[in-house]
């Protein structure tokens, strides 16, 4: 029997570049980097022989010298080996960061436990100390591979392998992803794959036990012995009600046998989506519990991904707005979606129109309310209508 922990998708060093705040930014890119730690433990805890990660340790080709011995430094505190393929962030071609002095003398110092394939051949797992078993690396040597990643796979002498569960880690997308659908559909929060594509259905099942994959960000069985694990840490508004991230993977294997797989919560970031409709002015509080329910007490642990629509009068649309002053604060990041419409209701109408002691102020707010209803200028009238209730209350 051979336990693995599988991984995927550190993308250390990840800019976040929608988060307007640089603090939360550098607080979101070390989540990632604890998460390290709460693998490792989880490794441990469920005794894992070794933690495998299917590409992209690194988000870019290139990380900065102190991503590099912060990552060594986070493996390093692992007790046991973590075997790691290049993924499209992090390619592996001739001349990348895998070669160069500074990485392999960090990774010596700091992470000898850390090994990083570069080569397309089977790998005895014994090499490392661990239990029998067969590890076949499909590492990316170029951000687009021309061909099938796993191509090599199909001409191998499976009767001359050694014994032992025989593992694939491999980095892209499979066949099924390109239909329009599926997870290679993307927008701002959820960019299309690499490109790199796998096709399942053309490798030897029986000669294998599990395949490792990495690229797709969400958990997703897309075989009966192939898996995306998805990231340790979530990064990103999911699309759809069962989009899962900020776990790994549990495999328990056998040669022969079909995989016994453990989802493992690892991540610490919320990342929630809310969509709220405001029929009245009371909708706005029945706002602000969904909110306290999604994120509670927390500050800077959260992102909030916020659809409004409906209508609120001016009072209430003020009190939205110092509510969403609040949030952007506690949370790490506000993406908001706000199609709002705001108007006078009748109470504050007349408050306006009916100022006996202010009558300039009445003939604006009378002409204003007419204008509302006219298709070119009714925008730019209930903007006005706000402004000047505003002006009016604070005095």
């Amino acid at each position: 029997m051979l336990r693995i922990l599988h991984s995927a998708d550190w993308q250390l060093g990840k800019p976040y570049a929608r988060v307007a705040d640089s603090d939360k930014r550098a607080r979101l890119r070390q989540e990632r980097l604890e998460a390290i730690g709460r693998l490792g433990a989880l490794a441990r805890e469920r005794q894992a022989a070794c933690i495998l990660v299917a590409g992209d340790l690194f988000d870019a080709p290139q990380p900065s010298r102190a991503q590099v011995s912060a990552a060594c430094s986070a493996i390093g505190a692992i007790d046991r080996p973590v075997l790691a393929i290049p993924g499209n962030h992090d390619h592996g071609g001739p001349g990348s960061l895998w070669q160069e002095r500074y990485f392999l003398e960090e990774r010596e110092q700091l992470a000898p436990n850390l090994h990083v394939l570069l080569e397309r051949e089977p790998v005895d797992l014994r090499r490392y100390g661990l239990p029998p078993g067969l590890l076949l690396p499909c590492p990316l040597l170029r951000r687009s591979e021309p061909g099938d990643p796993t191509a090599w796979l199909r001409s191998l002498h499976w009767n001359a392998l050694p014994g032992g569960p025989r593992i694939v880690l491999a980095h892209g997308s499979i066949q099924e992803f390109g239909g329009g659908s599926g997870p290679a559909d993307a927008d701002d929060e959820n960019p299309p794959l690499s490109g790199n594509r796998i096709d399942l259905a053309a490798l030897p099942a029986s000669e294998l036990d599990y395949i490792a994959l990495g690229d797709w960000h969400g958990l997703k069985q897309v075989a009966p012995r192939a898996w995306y694990s998805g990231c340790h840490e979530m990064d990103r508004f999911p699309r759809a009600a069962d989009y899962r991230s900020g776990q790994a993977l549990l495999v328990t294997l056998e040669r022969g046998g079909p995989p016994e797989v453990e989802v493992l919560p690892t991540g610490a970031i919320g990342w929630h989506q809310i969509a709220h409709r405001f029929s009245d002015d009371a909708d706005l509080e029945r706002l602000e519990q969904r909110v306290a329910d999604a994120i509670g007490s927390r500050s800077n642990r959260d992102l909030l991904l916020l659809e409004l629509d409906g209508s609120l009068s001016l009072a209430a649309a003020a009190a939205l707005k110092e509510l969403l002053q609040r949030l952007e604060a506690r949370l790490l990041r506000l993406k908001l979606r706000d199609r709002t419409s705001v108007a006078p209701d009748p109470a504050e109408l007349r408050q306006l129109t009916e100022r006996a002691g202010d009558p300039l102020v009445a003939r604006v707010a009378r002409r204003l309310q007419q204008l509302q209803e006219d298709a070119e200028q009714g925008e730019l009238a209930r903007l006005a209508l706000r402004e000047l209730h505003r002006s009016c209350t604070s005095c």
